[in-house]
């Protein structure tokens, strides 16, 4: 159809290109987008509006593209807020459970238990853990103890690993709405490997006291009072709301 360009921009395209690929309502906007093209980098635009979609002449607003990168960021921060709750209560449990006998926790890592015999602390070497390999030490507690700590438990060694790439995306300042490395998780029986899924997984395995807080904030992320547009600028198919 006459007029009609390609459906997706080119990951190549040089800050100028891009430009031109927009539509601008205001000039403030067009200074806005050229100083985050520098700060943010051409690339990570190009994928956010091939996300949202071009129109028939193969252009979008530039503020749709602004405000789901901001929105992006709203989430990532909340989620790394969370996932750092998170952390801590694994270790609380754990050093709760096991730093006054400490002789029972060599069912759980024998090196852990040798370096604590050698003037070391419970705490101290749980804070020296990465998440990997604080979820690996999770999943040897007993069953007793993992439900204590989760909840509900089917399929919680899939789970908990979808949550520790959660965190690696969440820490590596990935866009999450167009990450595609996220991994499975079971919700209410059905395999998935969403956003969306995978930050409900990491809500119903977090302590229940954080979760109607984790939930405000997720769903409260769609909201700006300062800028009565950014909603409807989102597209519907990247809200997410617990």
């Amino acid at each position: 159809m006459t007029g009609i360009k390609a459906k997706k921009l080119s990951l190549n395209l040089s800050k100028d290109e891009f430009i031109k690929k927009m539509i601008f309502h205001t000039d403030d906007e067009i200074e806005r987008c050229k100083k985050y093209l520098d700060l943010k980098g051409v690339e990570y635009h190009i994928v956010l509006a091939n996300f949202i979609g071009l129109n028939n002449h193969g252009k979008v607003e530039y503020k749709k593209v602004s405000c789901l990168y901001q929105y992006d960021k709203r989430i990532r921060n909340i989620l790394y807020k969370y996932i750092s709750a998170f952390e801590e209560s694994i270790r609380a449990f754990i050093c709760n459970k096991y730093s006054q006998t400490i002789d029972s926790f060599k069912k759980i890592s024998e090196s852990i238990c040798e370096r604590i015999s050698r003037g070391g602390s419970l705490s101290r070497e749980l804070e020296d853990l990465d998440l990997g390999k604080l979820l690996n030490l999770a999943k040897k507690l007993s069953a007793e103890e993992k439900s204590r700590l989760f909840g509900k438990t089917e399929k919680l060694s899939e789970n908990l690993n979808a949550v520790r790439e959660l965190r690696n995306a969440v820490s590596h300042h990935r866009l999450l709405f167009i990450y595609e490395d996220f991994e499975t998780c079971f919700i209410d029986g059905k395999e998935l490997d969403s956003l969306q899924a995978n930050i409900l997984n990491l809500y119903k395995l977090i302590n229940p006291y954080y979760q109607e807080f984790f939930k405000i904030a997720i769903n409260d992320a769609i909201k700006a009072d300062d800028d009565r547009e950014f909603t409807n600028a989102i597209p519907k198919t990247a809200i997410i709301r617990i």
